[in-house]
């Protein structure tokens, strides 16, 4: 079995986030993709057999590494305030930095592409928060509602609020992120 160059998967993986970022989800196919990397089709389905394996690897990859730096900001005995503030910001942060990619997964999670594999994976990203939301809650600084409702109400929030500053070319700031921050806080505390 021939080795996979990790320069044409890299080179594939960028070409499916822009085509992704610049026509949705459901606009992208092999021969766009192919079009875009100038590879042949015979390299593209030799890399992936189909544009639902291209979908579920890529989305796989970012899928991990966006959870990782989420969360890589969490201190174990930090206090519970503090932790969900540097996860809020962590998050705003990331999805700025990282559009495209934030973009992607997004489109992914809410298609019917994932294997199930993935949806495991798209699932698993939520453990975190949720354990952080209930420790709040055990510390009686958060409504006791279900996580769900309110990791919706923050990512919600958080999404929209990338959306309009990367549309209008806003400037997140520390004060810019205290506000919105604040908001949040205000909605889900006891």
């Amino acid at each position: 079995m021939k080795l996979k160059d990790p320069d044409k998967i890299h080179i594939i993986y960028t070409a499916t986030l822009k085509l992704v970022k610049n026509n949705g989800l459901s606009a992208l196919n092999m021969a766009a993709i192919g079009k875009e990397t100038k590879l042949g089709m015979g390299t593209m389905y030799g890399y992936f057999k189909s544009k639902e394996e291209l979908i579920n690897s890529l989305f796989k990859r970012l899928k991990g590494l966006n959870t990782n730096r989420i969360y890589s900001v969490i201190k174990p005995n930090a206090p519970f305030k503090l932790s969900m503030k540097d996860l809020f910001d962590n998050y705003i942060k990331n999805r700025v930095d990282y559009f495209e990619e934030h973009f992607f997964v997004e489109q992914c999670s809410n298609s019917h592409f994932l294997d199930s594999e993935s949806k495991k994976l798209d699932d698993a990203a939520f453990v975190g928060v949720f354990e952080l939301l209930d420790k709040g809650k055990k510390e009686l600084l958060v409504k006791n509602i279900d996580n769900t409702i309110i990791t919706a109400h923050m990512m919600g929030s958080a999404n929209e609020l990338v959306t309009m500053c990367m549309k209008h070319n806003i400037k997140i700031n520390k004060a810019f992120l205290n506000q919105a921050f604040s908001l949040c806080w205000d909605s889900i505390k006891r």
